[in-house]
């Protein structure tokens, strides 16, 4: 039995090196793993479907399509405007507004992709003409692109979520903090590299051109109040606040900014639904290899090799964030967490561990991942966007990629940043909540 996992892992690994994708590596592999071990094929067909049997996992078409409305349309350049406004007075406030413009526009398309497209398409020229130098531009763009990942809702988020049987609003909330600790750590940066070389602040507004800003860009800024507030207020349910996601981004886009004709809606929908076909394949396929995996007994030899050598939890994130930054350098780091994460979880929970906050963790080590060389999706992104070359793109993020890995630390060392509004809202809310009713009664 340890022979052939050990056939199943180095096939996988070898598919993943030679850019198979990521689904037919996770379904090849797990093949392999089942035909060695002499089972049916019919369960992994069952096993196929119960992948994809999640309501909870139908939240991810539907704001994946509402993002690239979003994206896409006038939502994103209403919501640069209203961060600049208020932001743009800072040293290298331009710098500081592009980063938190991506993490209130994290909120709305829960991709880091989407957030350097659309927010890297409209900040760059800008950035440019304000004499930041280019290098600085595209670390700003590339890398506060990834805040799309921890700022909820979150698809990655998701995903993870439904892998690990976990509440979706209570990582949604966990990824507050973590997520603006930092955008902040990453605005001291800028603001000390623009006092440093002399980069012109922006043009100061009265409070009356503050306010109409504010005011034109009102539909925009409602996207993240009505979904979260949703969630968090029980009146809806991820997959439902995610289907009125859809239908908001259609009213705001088509009605009130008119930015799509029909020819133009249906292109972003077919384009948003085969992004969302693919991630659902993804983890469909992660369903059936952790299936083989589970019953060839390998969180058991997990637990027992790593509780036998580890000592502590210290030594164990170390181990967890290596191996995250060095598959993030092949491939997305979510898609092995979808994959790792059931098969940790005895583990996790020997060291007492919150699987919520390894959730953070994970996602943060991903954010790395999307710009970590040669394979980073979000380096490529830039460098379309650019155009740029490769070492500028790398060089460019290199400070603010440290930001990332200082910001883990402090992350691994103070569990609390990432565990406070959820113990807040889900529990001791909860308990309040509790309190309030059994005094009324």
């Amino acid at each position: 039995m340890v022979s052939s996992v050990a056939l199943v892992l180095i096939a996988f690994f070898v598919l993943l090196v030679i850019s198979v994708p990521v689904a037919h590596v996770v379904m090849g592999s797990a093949v392999l793993g089942v035909l060695m071990a002499g089972k049916n094929g019919t369960i992994m067909a069952q096993q196929l479907f119960l992948g994809c049997n999640s309501f909870l996992l139908l939240a991810v078409p539907f704001f994946i399509i509402s993002g690239d409305l979003a994206a896409k349309g006038k939502t994103s350049d209403k919501i640069v405007q209203f961060v600049n406004a208020y932001l743009g007075r800072l040293p290298g406030g331009l710098g500081v507004a592009t980063i938190f413009a991506c993490v209130i526009f994290g909120a709305i398309t829960g991709s880091s992709i989407a957030c350097v497209v659309a927010i890297g398409s409209l900040m760059m020229p800008k950035l440019l003409e304000r004499n930041y130098p280019k290098i600085l531009v595209l670390g700003i763009i590339t890398v506060s692109g990834t805040l799309g990942v921890m700022i909820p809702p979150s698809i990655p988020m998701l995903q993870q979520a439904v892998a690990m049987e976990l509440s979706a609003g209570e990582m949604f909330t966990a990824g507050f903090l973590p997520g603006l600790l930092t955008a902040g750590m990453m605005s001291v940066y800028v603001i000390v590299y623009a006092v440093r070389h002399g980069i012109p602040k922006e043009p100061k507004l009265s409070m009356g051109q503050k306010i109409r800003q504010t005011i034109d860009s009102f539909w925009g800024l409602m996207f993240p109040v009505i979904i979260l507030g949703g969630i968090y207020s029980g009146l809806a349910t991820p997959t439902e606040a995610a289907v009125i996601s859809v239908f908001y981004e259609l009213l705001v886009e088509g009605v009130i900014y008119r930015s799509f004709s029909f020819k133009e809606l249906y292109k972003v929908m077919r384009s948003s639904t085969a992004t969302a076909a693919t991630m659902t394949i993804t983890v469909a396929t992660a369903q059936v290899f952790v299936w083989y995996m589970t019953t060839a007994q390998l969180p058991t030899m997990i637990y027992n090799a790593i509780t036998s050598r580890v000592a502590t939890a210290g030594p164990l994130w170390a181990l967890l964030c290596l191996l995250f930054l060095v598959v993030g350098c092949f491939t997305n780091v979510t898609t092995v967490v979808v994959i790792l994460g059931p098969l940790l979880v005895s583990v996790l929970g020997f060291y007492n561990i919150d699987l919520i906050h390894f959730g953070i963790i994970a996602i943060m080590m991903a954010q790395i991942g999307f710009v970590s060389p040669p394979f980073g999706i979000c380096l490529f992104t830039t460098m379309k966007i650019g155009p740029a070359t490769m070492p500028e793109v790398v060089k460019g993020s290199l400070p603010f990629l440290i930001i990332m890995l200082v910001s883990t630390i402090i992350l691994i060392l103070f569990p609390q940043i990432s565990l406070w509004l959820p113990n807040l809202v889900y529990h001791k809310g909860a308990s309040a909540a509790a309190a309030v009713l059994a005094a009324l009664a």
